[in-house]
């Protein structure tokens, strides 16, 4: 308002004589009037006054008090307002301003003309559009900073919050991965064990009775070696999902092995409330899946130990329920089995087992006994059955029921097996032709595919042909008719092998397996002599179809378990082609089969359970 007023001041003063036409009423200059209402209206001036050198007024470019009545009256008005005389008193120049924030602000003062007051002026300029400007630039300008205020301070403030959200979602997930298996999203066994021993100590105060159950997928090898490794893992995922709904949510569960879980049930009431748990897990998991055409239905083996009963520490839990977890594996007439004390000696004898096993295949320590195979016809040697044995620490032998067992589970069986082929090949290379030697194969020996190159390589090292090794395999490997494993069998067969399937009559026997598979013998399982010799019905009439089935396909037919010369001569009279039991002999390692059956040996020799010249004279047919 100081600058506009004094702007106004100046053109009043300078030389259009404007001032001096204002105060006087005299106007020299036409039009000045008009110049000065258009100055005042581009300088946004509503009304201006001339006051004279008294402080009279003397112009008005229009009224504000009788604004409805006059409004830019040619000639101006005169109100006849006064200065007050403080005012009109001031000496030298001043500027009185006067703006109450609502009203248009107005400014007072004097027109000096060398150096002495000629009258005064009053400007009422409209400031609304310049109040509205500045207060719209303020507004924006205070909306701008606060922004800027809230980018610098608030975007700092959500990307360290993201941060650290971030860093606790990687936290978690860190702690998530320490504690859980990565594949089943189950309690890894470090976790399960510190939440065991948590709960353990709880419960000595609390007295309850906690169930720790071990448990295994059956034959996960060879569901993998079906499936594949990936769809192995699937099925894992699916039965972790499947038990872990058969538990409440103060129950652990996690993934301790390969294929081995734990569950801890808290609050058992009694045996029989585990063994409702325990058959709803079976049924549960023992669904079965499909996956890419084949249907697998899972089996499980599950060993119980009760807290405090069988142990007050995890590691005295989880040791007796692996106890009763592979006792369960060979009986499954329950749903599971409890530990009993008397357990933990028969898994201590397991272990020493599996450790004699060791050192068996490290230092060369098995032993093959041969034990003859005759003519039915009359009684004349043709071969050997190979037989492995183990001895123990004492030098006793331990039964290969025992070993054999412990040896699958622990994965020693192709090793053994692979051992057995070159240690048989290479004896009965010193030993007379035509005599051959037989070998039984594991369905093991076959998962890896190299077993044709295995045995040719033992026979080439042996320097014997393929006429001289017979290879027995058990009906549950065909009963899988699986490609992999009939070339393998055919491939043998091309090297001149027999292919004999051994305890035939047992298991399915199906007859479907000897036209799907052209084998060169059946192997009569023992259970029927012992079934002849306790005079059971049918018997004989079922040996007499299998020998009179099996040559009508072109097979030869051997019979084992023949104890007694009654069987042998029932035998011949069938016309079974071969004979084997401790009538003609017990097994025996390879210097005393030498010495008793080999010395002098004739291809018309005869023998029995007898001394060695006994046998000679010994007449079968």
């Amino acid at each position: 308002m100081r600058s506009r007023g004094q702007n106004f001041a100046n053109v009043l003063m300078g030389p259009g004589d404007y001032i001096d036409a204002l105060l006087t009423g005299i106007d020299r200059t036409p039009g000045s009037e008009e110049v000065l209402r258009k100055v005042a209206d581009l300088s946004s001036i509503d009304v201006y006054a001339i006051f004279d050198r008294s402080g009279r007024e003397v112009f008005r470019s229009r009224s504000e008090r009788y604004e409805w009545l006059l409004r830019d009256r040619p000639g101006g008005v005169s109100t006849g307002d006064k200065l007050s005389p403080s005012v009109v008193s001031q000496k030298g120049f001043w500027q009185i301003v006067h703006d109450d924030g609502e009203t248009n602000p107005s400014v007072i003062m004097p027109l000096l003309r060398d150096g002495r007051a000629i009258g005064f002026l009053s400007v009422v300029a409209d400031m609304i559009s310049e109040r509205h400007h500045y207060q719209t630039t303020l507004a924006r300008t205070c909306t701008l900073l606060i922004l800027i205020i809230l980018a610098a301070t608030c975007v700092p403030f959500m990307l360290y919050q993201l941060r650290r959200r971030k860093i606790a979602e990687a936290d978690a997930r860190i702690r998530f991965l320490a504690d859980h298996d990565t594949l089943t999203q189950l309690l890894n066994r470090r976790r399960m064990q510190e939440a065991c021993d948590q709960l353990l100590f709880k419960i000595r105060a609390t007295r309850e009775s906690v169930a720790f159950l071990y448990l295994d997928l059956d034959d996960l090898a060879e569901i993998n070696d079906r499936c594949g490794q990936a769809q192995g893992d699937e099925i894992l995922r699916l039965i972790a999902r499947r038990l872990a709904s058969c538990l409440g949510p103060d129950d652990l569960v996690g993934r301790i092995g390969p294929d081995d879980f734990a569950v801890v049930r808290r609050r058992v009431a009694d045996h029989a409330a585990v063994l409702a748990l325990a058959r709803q897990m079976t049924e549960v998991i023992g669904e079965p899946i499909e996956i890419d055409g084949q249907v697998i239905t899972p089996q499980i083996s599950i060993g119980c130990a009760l807290a405090p009963e069988h142990g007050r520490t995890h590691a005295e839990l989880v040791k007796h329920a692996e106890i009763a977890h592979f006792h369960h594996k060979t009986d499954k007439q329950t749903p599971l089995v409890f530990f009993e004390p008397k357990m933990d000696e028969a898994m201590h004898r397991r272990r020493l087992i599996e450790a004699q096993i060791k050192r068996a295949i490290e230092g060369d320590g098995f032993e093959l006994f041969y034990q003859p195979l005759v003519k039915g016809r009359d009684g004349s040697l043709v071969g050997f059955e190979a037989l492995i044995r183990l001895r123990d620490e004492t030098g006793g032998l331990i039964s290969p029921t025992e070993f054999i067992p412990v040896a699958e589970a622990r994965g020693y069986i192709k090793a053994i097996g692979t051992w057995v082929i070159r240690e048989a090949t290479r004896q009965i290379a010193q030993w007379p032709e035509p005599l051959f030697v037989s070998v039984n194969l594991s369905a093991v020996q076959f998962v890896d595919g190299d077993l044709v190159g295995i045995i040719s390589d033992a026979m080439r090292a042996a320097g014997i042909s393929g006429e001289r090794l017979e290879v027995e395999v058990v009906e549950s490997l065909v009963l899988e008719r699986s490609k992999a494993i009939l070339d393998q069998l055919y491939a043998l067969k091309q090297l001149g092998i027999s292919i004999d399937m051994d305890d035939f009559g047992t298991g399915y026997s199906s007859l479907g397996y000897l036209w799907r598979f052209p084998f060169d013998k059946l192997k009569v399982d023992q259970s029927f002599m012992k079934a002849l010799e306790n005079g059971e019905p049918n018997v004989k009439e079922i040996v007499a179809t299998i020998v009179s089935l099996a040559h009508q396909m072109k097979m030869k037919v051997t019979t084992e378990g023949v104890e007694t010369e009654e069987q042998a001569r029932f035998l011949a009279s069938l016309g079974c082609d071969q004979l084997q039991g401790f009538f003609f002999g017990k097994p025996l390692p390879a210097t005393e089969t030498a010495e008793t059956f080999l010395v002098g040996y004739r291809g018309a020799d005869r023998f029995g359970n007898r001394a060695r010249d006994e046998a000679r004279t010994l007449r079968i047919a």
